[in-house]
């Protein structure tokens, strides 16, 4: 017997089957990384040095200003100081100590509820009363206003704290004591605390307000590139101006408190007093005031008063105005971040992508700016960006689709003029499938036993109950003598309501007006010049503004300018700089946008242009005709570069006649 192998086995130490390798690699190419891990970080980091060195340590200059200011007022001016002390005063430790306090607690706090309050998207309304309502509905609005009243209220303790330290003269702040002076009626509240803290509150409401009419929280982008000053120029200017806005402001909010203030101590506190509870309460604490003085007197006896109160108001409205312009300055200047990265276009793109529209807004300009960049490493990126394959989409598949997709959801908000858009159907609901019948037996509602005879006494229950025989028997009885009775015993009866009565209404319905016009009515004693001013008020505040309404209308319409700008510059370098000829496969989807857009616009202007009055129709036609002439701009360029080669493509009927016109034309 053979131990050996046959020739057919195989050998005992032979190698293991292995597949052959392959070079090709199966991994799909990773899409663009979100906003989030590449440009939002970058741009935090530039907003916040902003934040650090530009807008905080400036927002202290006016504060300490305003400090220096009462130093001087508390002690009685330079004549009682001298030069020297006059001098000193600026860098004196308390005037250090007390703008730090009032710019920690009454500054700052603005800022930071400025900045986590900002956004790039205004508020939609079309009236001042709907922009208030608008407001109101969220819920950071009323903790805003809050915020004025508690720092407000903070800056007026520090001056009052401050001013009792000093060496106060008459007309120091010496005398701002919470409760009077008063042995006798120690709880007494003193009327010159009570005029400069309601004062202060009425004026930290009345910001707030002129703050939710210019929608301040909403970014103000510029619109053109201002020359160049100087820094001090700059700075000489921007005090100026907001000197001027805050002395009118103040003007005009401290007298209507000063009227209020008068109708209240005159009219509304003594109606208070004769409520029998409400006036146990207050008379402990305000009971000397109905025993004052009339108020006109009394302001005119306390002028001092009210010169102090106004002119910290000023000072206050003017660090609060100071602040909150650095900090729109600020935030709508162009970010340049992406060129210290190492794929500037990869940056970019992935920042158009974000969620938010402050960063998408920045993205793009930084973006156009690359777009209009002529030197040879921005030729360079631009080749790389149209030849890219590293990702999936590539580049300028992410670019294209997103910035079309913003211009698609403006042009949806164009369409309807504004307004939100409407909310789904809900499905109809199902039908409930219906199981199986069971059948069912029939009852037998009849007697199935055999009826036992009554006894007598029911029988006689049976009879008198309401629906017995004897009471049916009573009630036809009834019946047929009241059927024959007399007609003059019937006519004793009410009549029914006849034409005479309807007459007798009529006549009354009639009288009313009449009547009610000899009733005397407030309006009768208050003067018509006066009611004439309170009803253009009141048309003042609800009217609807053209110019409103196209804000509602084109909200994003910054973008969507330079959206244009973007594409249109691109897709006239990619004649040169795309070799493989991937941005032309796009041209006519970008010219459909652009020439849809821009049709829906000029649609939009015609309407409001037809419905409303000259001024405010002007000022619309300007909100609509930068978008619109950002668009025409960027059709004529590419009309321009590429000429008869746009025959090669097919568009709408109506796009199609649309680019003829600027074909023939150009």
């Amino acid at each position: 017997m053979s131990t050996g192998h046959t020739p057919t086995s195989p050998p005992w130490h032979s190698p293991p089957v292995r597949a052959i390798t392959s070079t090709l690699s199966t991994r799909t190419a990773p899409p663009v990384p979100p906003a989030s891990q590449t440009y939002e970080p970058l741009a935090r980091t530039v907003l916040r040095r902003r934040l650090l060195y530009d807008i905080l340590p400036l927002s202290t200059l006016p504060v300490w200003t305003s400090t220096i200011f009462w130093k001087m007022w508390n002690v009685g001016g330079m004549s009682a100081l001298g030069i020297l002390n006059t001098l000193i005063i600026p860098i004196h430790p308390s005037t250090l100590l007390m703008t730090t306090l009032v710019w920690a607690f009454g500054v700052l706090p603005l800022i930071v509820l400025r900045k986590s309050q900002l956004t790039a998207v205004p508020t939609p309304s079309s009236s001042p009363s709907q922009r208030v309502k608008v407001a109101f509905s969220k819920p950071h609005t009323l903790r805003a206003l809050s915020v004025y009243v508690l720092t407000n209220t903070l800056i007026s303790t520090f001056h009052i704290v401050f001013g009792s330290l000093s060496k106060t003269t008459s007309r120091g702040a010496d005398h701002f004591g919470v409760f009077a002076k008063s042995k006798k009626h120690p709880y007494h509240l003193s009327g010159r605390f009570l005029f400069l803290f309601m004062a202060q509150v009425m004026l930290a409401i009345g910001f707030h307000f002129r703050s939710i009419l210019l929608d301040r929280s909403a970014v103000r982008w510029r619109q053109g590139q201002y020359p160049k000053v100087a820094p001090m120029t700059s700075l000489f200017r921007r005090v100026l101006s907001i000197s001027i806005t805050a002395f009118a402001f103040t003007a005009i909010t401290f007298t209507a408190y000063i009227l209020a203030f008068g109708l209240m101590r005159a009219v509304a506190l003594p109606i208070l007093f004769h409520v029998p509870l409400v006036s146990h309460l207050l008379r402990p604490f305000l009971g000397h005031f109905i025993r004052g003085r009339w108020s006109l007197v009394y302001l005119w006896r306390n002028r001092a008063l009210a010169w102090h109160s106004f002119f910290l108001g000023l000072t206050t409205i003017w660090g609060w105005e100071f602040a909150d312009s650095l900090f729109d300055d600020k935030v709508q200047e162009p970010l340049t971040v992406a060129s210290h990265t190492a794929d500037p276009l990869l940056t970019l793109i992935s920042g158009i992508t974000s969620s938010d529209p402050y960063y998408v807004h920045l993205s793009y300009i930084e973006l156009c700016s690359l777009a209009e960049d002529d030197s040879a490493s921005a030729s360079a990126r631009r080749t790389s960006m149209f030849g890219d394959q590293k990702h999936n989409p590539t580049l300028w598949a992410t670019l294209v689709r997103t910035a079309l997709h913003t211009l698609g959801k403006d042009y949806q908000v164009v369409l309807r003029r504004g307004a939100p858009p409407p909310s789904p159907v809900a499905p109809a609901p199902q039908p409930k499938a219906k199981g199986p019948v069971v059948p069912s037996t029939p009852v037998i509602r009849k007697v199935v036993f055999k009826n036992t005879p009554s006894s007598p006494l029911n029988s006689v229950v049976e009879s008198l109950a309401a629906d017995g025989a004897v009471t049916q028997a009573l009630t036809h009885s009834l019946d047929s003598t009241v059927a024959h009775l007399p007609d003059l015993f019937k006519s004793a009866g009410p009549p029914a309501p006849m034409a005479a009565v309807q007459k007798t209404v009529a006549t009354v319905k009639a009288a009313k007006p009449t009547l009610l016009g000899k009733i005397p009515t407030p309006t009768g004693f208050i003067p018509k010049s006066m009611l004439v001013a309170a009803r253009e008020v009141g048309q003042w505040w609800s009217r609807p503004r053209a110019s409103r309404l196209a804000d509602s209308v084109v909200p994003n319409r910054e973008t969507d300018i330079l959206i244009a700008e973007v594409l249109s510059r691109l897709v006239c370098l990619s004649l040169t700089e795309d070799r493989y000829g991937i941005v032309q496969r796009d041209i006519p989807r970008i010219l459909e946008a652009l020439l849809v857009f821009l049709m829906a616009l000029e649609d939009a202007q015609k309407d409001i242009v037809m419905s409303d009055d000259a001024e405010d129709a002007a000022r619309a036609v300007d909100v609509y005709s930068r978008p619109a002439d950002a668009m025409k701009e960027a059709v004529v360029r590419i009309v321009q570069t590429f000429g008869a080669r746009l025959t090669a493509f097919r568009f709408p009927h109506r796009v199609a006649q649309k680019l003829q016109g600027y074909a023939d034309y150009y």
